[in-house]
C-alpha cells in the first residue's frame, strides 16, 4: 500500500473508470489495475466491481476509500507543515480555479505573489466549480476559486471576492444582433451555446431568463467559456457570458452584444477553503496578496502571521 495506489483508488471513485483514473495519475490502465488488485490482495477484500459501464464500490471499498482520502489529506498537510519550517523561501501551493477567474481575475494576484515569493511554485487546476470542490475535499487542492453559490457545508468556508455582469452575445449576422430594442422574451426558444447541465453559471443564466418567461434552447454545451465565445463568433448560436470575457471580441466585431431591456444577470466568484485542517503559510501569503489586489476583506486568521521571505539562494 503506497500513496500512488491510494491516489489511484480515489481517482477511480471520483472519475468512475479505470481509463480516466489512469489518465489522471499519468499511468497506463494496466498499471492502475495491477495496483488496485494488489491492494485488494493486501486487504483481503474486493473493493469495487464493474456495473454496466461504470464502477461500483463495495462496502469494503467505501471504507478503504474513506481511509485513503484521510491518509492523502494528512500527507498533504504534513508536506505543508514541513515546508513552513523552511519559511517562504521555497514551497508549493495547489490552487483550483474556473476558467474565467484564471483569465482575468487572478493573473494580477499571481503576478504580485510571484514578485514577493519567487521560490513558491504554483500548481494550478482549471476546471468547473463542482470538480474543484471535490478535489478540495480530497485534499489535492488547498483552495478553490469558483462560481457561487456553492452548497454550504460544515467542511467548507466560502468568501465572495468578485462580482461581474453577464451579457448576451450573438453572431454578427444573427437576426437579433442589430436589434435596438430586445426584450427577454425575444430570446425564448433561440439556439444557445451554454455550459454543461449542472454548471452553476448555466443555472444562473437560465434562472435569470426564466424570471422573464424565456427559456433558451441549448444546442451545444461545453465547460470552456472561450469555446462558447468562438462558437458564437462562428454563427452557431447565442450565448450569455461574463462582460469582461467578451469585451475585446465585441470591440473587434467578432460578436455583437445587443442590449436586452430589463435583463440583469450577475454572478459572484468566491474563495472556497477547507473549514478544518492545516492552512499553510504559503497559502496564507497567497490569500493576503489576493485580498490586497482585489480589495476584499478576509478574516485575519486567513492572512495573518505571514512573514515575507527573501528570494531562494541561487544554485
Amino acid at each position: 500500500m503506497d500513496m500512488t495506489t491510494l491516489r489511484c483508488l480515489v481517482s477511480l471513485a471520483d472519475l468512475g473508470s479505470l481509463t480516466a483514473a489512469a489518465e489522471a495519475r499519468h499511468l497506463t490502465q494496466p498499471a492502475v489495475s495491477i495496483r488496485l488488485r494488489k491492494l485488494e490482495g493486501e486487504l483481503g477484500a474486493e473493493l469495487f466491481y464493474r456495473s454496466g459501464r461504470g464502477i461500483r464500490f463495495t462496502a469494503s471499498g467505501e471504507a478503504a476509500l474513506a481511509t485513503a482520502r484521510r491518509v492523502l489529506r494528512e500527507a498533504e498537510e504534513l508536506a505543508r507543515e514541513l515546508s513552513d519550517l523552511e519559511g517562504l523561501a521555497r514551497g508549493r501551493i495547489a490552487i483550483g480555479t474556473i476558467d474565467a477567474a484564471s483569465s482575468y481575475v487572478l493573473p494580477p494576484v499571481f503576478s504580485r505573489f510571484r514578485e514577493r515569493y519567487p521560490g513558491i511554485e504554483i500548481h494550478l487546476e482549471v476546471t468547473a466549480t463542482a470538480p474543484l470542490v471535490r478535489m478540495l475535499r480530497a485534499g489535492s487542492l488547498e483552495l478553490a476559486v469558483g462560481t457561487l453559490p456553492v452548497e454550504r457545508a460544515a467542511d467548507l468556508e466560502i468568501h465572495p471576492v468578485y462580482r461581474e455582469r453577464l451579457v448576451l452575445i450573438a453572431p454578427p449576422a444573427h437576426r437579433l444582433a442589430r436589434s435596438r430594442r430586445l426584450a427577454p422574451r425575444d430570446l425564448d426558444g433561440e439556439a444557445f451555446i451554454s455550459f454543461h447541465d449542472g454548471a452553476t453559471t448555466r443555472r444562473i443564466i437560465e434562472e435569470g431568463l426564466a424570471r422573464h418567461g424565456a427559456a433558451p434552447r441549448v444546442t451545444i454545451t461545453t465547460d470552456s467559456p472561450e469555446a462558447i465565445r468562438n462558437l458564437v463568433a462562428a454563427g452557431l448560436g447565442l450565448a450569455i457570458l461574463p462582460e469582461r470575457l467578451v469585451r475585446d471580441d465585441v470591440r473587434r466585431g467578432a460578436v455583437r452584444s445587443p442590449r436586452v431591456a430589463g435583463l440583469a444577470i450577475e454572478r459572484s466568484i468566491g474563495l472556497v477553503i477547507p473549514a478544518r485542517g492545516y492552512l499553510s503559510a504559503a497559502i496564507r501569503a497567497f490569500l493576503a496578496v489576493l485580498a490586497a489586489e482585489l480589495g476584499v476583506a478576509l478574516p485575519r486568521r486567513l492572512t495573518g502571521s505571514v512573514i515575507r521571505s527573501a528570494p531562494p539562494p541561487r544554485r
